[in-house]
């Protein structure tokens, strides 16, 4: 890889983007976000094929994505949920 493109991944920083009580929802909102070219990361606590359910949060999913991206993301989200 070239020096420079290190140098770009290592300044981006991950920040939250919202929270969903299910993993399907998580995925609905991971493609709507690819469809404009953003990139996420899925984040939970518990393994979703063994408990697949919410219990007061506990299998709550995370979004993140890259800061840059954040007000892009929000702005996808709202027009399209």
């Amino acid at each position: 890889m070239p020096k420079n493109t290190d140098k770009k991944n290592q300044d981006t920083k991950i920040v939250e983007l919202c929270r969903v009580p299910r993993e399907d929802e998580a995925l609905t909102i991971k493609s709507l976000l690819a469809n404009y070219g953003i990139e996420c990361i899925l984040q939970s606590d518990i393994t979703h094929s063994v408990y697949p359910f919410v219990a007061d949060g506990l299998a709550e999913v995370i979004i993140l994505v890259a800061d840059k991206d954040l007000e892009k993301s929000k702005e996808v989200i709202n027009k399209n949920i």
